[in-house]
């Protein structure tokens, strides 16, 4: 008998340790209020989503998403057991860690001479969050980064003129009552549907990009059926003042139906000579076993003091997603993205429209293979299309 266990032992470790050399912090995307998880608080310490994940969102990813090809010698609940940063390692209830590796390749122009490939390495980033109970309810989340580039990095920027290191977030988060959350410190704007692709419609062009974090607070009224947030910035403090965007929005995402929600956002900033108004409306679609359908559309004001003068820009924006779960761990994507500036008439129509795989091959690695098309069309012509092949690899600890 004794035997017996050595060896259960040993092939719980050995599968442990395999998980944690393959390892990211998976991340908890909207599409995936197909299993039922409408709230992003659910799986992420924020509760706008983004960035670290909860205990409990690490185990669902584990036990429910991923693909797990090791269930012959470890079992879901096992698997959600070793899903933590250094897999079967339990750390104190007040520490908690990630390290995120992301990397993009894209070819423009496919088959096209000369070959035209480029490869970014778009996130280095290292977690490193502290809580004062065991409920993880007061608590204080960290994330420093690395960039190549330091130009790539704008509107953020690193910590020294000399320097590659960078903050991403820090904010304290605090649940003072049943139902309410309070964060303070430097965290994203809460807006919208926060797709993973930060380069979508409704993510940079509208400044809600990957590097557009904020020094605000929040007040998160979450309820079992709805969220209700509200917010407000002072702008990047780290920037100099003629460049802080200063401002808050409001959002509301409420339950319809039984895997559904809908909601609304408002957003209001200015900087030095440049404001904008948004304003958008959101559904979010959940049709059991993974699959989903996401729609958000806005209209933009931005108005730029020129001369003494209000130049108004007026824009709107429409952008979907659809995830069709194909078997565990692996899904079909494709989305659908149309913009454009009205304050003339006759300006074109930008379209983008994508295609390809989402898979989670194991627990802790994320990869990505996707289609891009994009093309404008006015009045009476169009632009040829342009086609681009992008692939993603998402790792960490």
């Amino acid at each position: 008998m004794t035997g017996l266990i050595i060896i259960e032992e040993m092939r719980f470790l050995l599968v442990s340790v395999f998980l944690l050399l393959s390892g990211i912090q998976a991340h908890a995307y909207p599409d995936f209020i197909g299993y039922g998880y409408r709230s992003c608080l659910v799986c992420h310490e924020s509760g706008g989503g983004g960035g670290a994940l909860t205990d409990y969102g690490r185990g669902v990813f584990a036990s429910e998403i991923a693909a797990n090809p090791l269930r012959k010698w470890l079992n879901d609940e096992e698997a959600a057991q070793v899903s933590n940063f250094l897999g079967p390692v339990e750390f104190p209830f007040w520490l908690r860690m990630g390290f995120k590796y992301r990397a993009l390749t894209v070819e423009r122009s496919p088959g096209t001479k000369p070959k035209r490939q480029y490869h970014y390495n778009m996130q280095n980033d290292l977690n490193f969050n502290l809580f004062a109970n065991e409920a993880h309810t007061l608590g204080l989340i960290t994330t420093m980064g690395y960039v190549e580039n330091p130009i790539a990095l704008y509107p953020n920027k690193t910590m020294k003129e000399d320097s590659y290191l960078f903050y991403r977030e820090y904010y304290l988060k605090a649940n003072v009552a049943k139902e309410f959350w309070l964060y303070a410190g430097m965290m994203d704007k809460v807006f919208g549907i926060k797709t993973a692709n930060h380069t979508a419609v409704n993510r940079a062009p509208l400044s809600l990009g990957q590097n557009d974090q904020v020094h605000a607070g929040l007040v998160q009224w979450a309820r079992k059926d709805e969220d209700i947030f509200l917010q407000y910035w002072l702008g990047n403090l780290h920037l100099p003042k003629e460049e802080r965007r200063r401002g808050g929005s409001v959002m509301l995402d409420k339950k319809w139906g039984s895997m559904h929600s809908w909601g609304f956002s408002y957003l209001n900033e200015a900087k030095e000579g440049v404001k904008q108004n948004i304003y958008s409306l959101h559904n979010k679609m959940g049709f059991r076993d993974g699959n989903s359908l996401l729609m958000e559309g806005g209209y933009r004001v931005e108005t730029t003091e020129q001369d003494g003068a209000s130049i108004n820009s007026n824009s709107y924006y429409i952008f979907t997603q659809n995830n069709l779960n194909l078997t565990r761990g692996v899904f079909f994507v494709s989305g659908l993205e149309l913009s454009k500036n009205t304050t003339v008439s006759s300006n074109p129509e930008n379209l983008r429209w994508d295609l390809g795989f989402l898979i989670f091959p194991i627990q802790k690695v994320e990869v990505r293979f996707s289609g891009v098309n994009q093309k404008t069309i006015g009045a009476e012509d169009a632009t040829k299309d342009q086609w681009s092949l992008q692939s993603q690899i998402h790792l960490s600890l």
